[in-house]
């Protein structure tokens, strides 16, 4: 019997989870297993890519049709879409799950995974369609009235968007004669302004993802996760492959990631909600992965994984409102994970996130790698909000007679090993003296972020300092059409 080709191996694992969701609605048993399966294929997929055993480019449908890269770009990506579902399986594994939540679960796996490799603009549209409705669902899992308003807000922007993204790649066609990416970055100005729209919208950069805190804030705590774990991932990744081979895009996409990365800032440095402060911070966090192209992939897994970590004990947090967290002492389970994860998100060796934003510096003008350093400091100062509330000494509250949960979720300890473990082999991989001063300089930025935070503490109280609320819809609609004008005048 010949092997397995390649190519039916990649059209294989591309097909599985859409083929495991269909055999889910059969057999809702067999569902967890179907989709940690998915998630173990995708996961293997992305080290078989890593290790050069799989085709980098497959054109299927002769040279009009779908074309999928699975190449060093799209691996951490794979590997964060693998980790992010998987650890949401997993913390689910004990308790029911509401509706058909692993049904979409599977769906969204499979549109990501195919997201992050197709480089056609069609198959792109498909993609990205596939993830944006089964995340809609997804939102709406507990059927309350604010989810359904909320879903619905979300749906109805992405999809207006996604309309005009068609219409910039029917405008590239009629251009170029293509639906590659590459005819994308020599197109008119207009159709690369209405593409940009689409994708800079599902990414949550800048005016156009304004829809993302309350989206992400309200959302269940593993819906939040795989929304700002993995599911803005599905627009960053064409943009940094149009920014590698459009001269355009490579000019505007660093101002955009700065000032995503300054907005979210400031209204996370003020934000007195928990979770909605983790929303704003993945704003933040999305513009500093589309600063440089090479460097993208590992920043964004690093991020992706500590994030989802973050939401996913979000329903164990003593509440939602920061200043009632000093007198509550949290259980270990969560208390770890607040440190660790917010301390690779900062940047702290050994984490997985000091070595991506070492690499992010290294790929960087020296100008803009000092902006990085700044935004790194109020990036401590805001994660800095999160470790006032102590670590529980004894095994229960006062009072309780069991314990709600297990002290550690297996999903938060998965994605916690991975920002350990693949700190560690980053560290092996590409270990040099150079990492000393960088270890030195993150201990300092977290200092300064640390006294940044205090600093500001007293001016959170101040009634007439709260920044204005950019949220509403007419306000996401607004944001859009700034940010599409504005691309249209800057590329001309």
């Amino acid at each position: 019997m010949p092997p397995v080709s390649g190519q039916t191996l990649l059209i294989g694992w591309l097909l599985l989870p859409f083929m495991a969701a269909f055999l889910a609605a059969l057999l809702p048993p067999l569902a967890r297993w179907l989709a940690l399966a998915c998630c173990l294929a995708t996961g293997a997929v992305a080290a078989a890519i890593d290790a050069g055993a799989l085709p980098a480019s497959l054109h299927l449908l002769g040279p009009y049709g779908v074309v999928l890269q699975p190449d060093a770009l799209a691996a951490p990506f794979l590997l964060l879409d693998a980790l992010v579902c998987g650890a949401v399986v997993l913390d689910g594994w004990r308790r029911p799950m509401p509706g058909p939540f692993l049904l979409l679960l599977m769906v969204l796996h499979g549109g990501l995974a195919s997201a992050f490799v197709a480089v056609d603009l069609i198959s792109l549209y498909v993609t990205l369609e596939v993830v944006g409705i089964s995340a809609f669902l997804l939102i709406l899992i507990t059927r309350s009235d604010r989810s359904l308003w909320l879903a619905l807000r979300y749906l109805l922007i992405g999809n207006t968007v996604m309309t005009l993204y068609l219409i910039g790649a029917a405008v590239v066609y009629l251009e170029q004669g293509s639906f590659r990416l590459e005819a994308a970055a020599t197109a008119g100005a207009a159709a690369l302004a209405l593409l940009l729209v689409g994708l800079l919208t599902k990414a949550g950069l800048f005016l156009s993802g304004l829809w993302l805190p309350r989206t992400h804030a309200e959302a269940p705590a593993e819906v939040s996760a795989l929304l700002s774990g993995v599911v803005v991932a599905a627009g960053v990744v064409p943009l940094l492959r149009l920014a590698a081979v459009s001269p355009a895009l490579a000019a505007v996409l660093p101002l955009v990631g700065v000032a995503s990365a300054g907005l979210g800032l400031l209204f996370a440095l003020f934000e007195a909600d928990a979770k909605r402060l983790l929303a704003w911070s993945t704003l933040s966090q999305m513009g500093l992965v589309v600063l440089a192209p090479a460097a993208g992939g590992l920043y964004a897994l690093g991020h992706g994984l500590a994030k989802a970590a973050l939401f996913l004990v979000a329903r164990r947090f003593p509440g939602r409102d920061l200043a009632d967290w000093a007198g509550r002492p949290l259980p270990a389970g969560v208390w770890g994970t607040l440190w660790i994860s917010s301390l690779s998100i900062v940047g702290v060796p050994p984490l997985l996130g000091f070595f991506a934003k070492s690499g992010l510096e290294k790929a960087l003008p020296v100008p803009t790698a000092w902006l990085l350093s700044l935004l790194a400091v109020g990036t401590a100062a805001v994660y800095a909000r999160l470790w006032g509330a102590p670590l529980r000494q004894s095994a229960l509250p006062p009072g309780a007679t069991a314990e709600p949960e297990p002290a550690w979720s297996p999903g938060v300890v998965l994605l916690l090993a991975a920002l350990v473990l693949l700190g560690a082999g980053e560290a092996f991989r590409d270990w040099s003296p150079a990492l000393v001063p960088a270890a030195a300089k993150a201990a300092v930025v977290l200092a300064v972020g640390v006294g940044l935070h205090r600093l500001l503490q007293p001016l959170r109280r101040i009634a007439w300092l709260r920044l204005p609320d950019l949220e509403g819809f007419p306000d996401l609609v607004g944001g859009i059409g700034v940010v599409g004008a504005g691309l249209l005048v800057w590329i001309r």
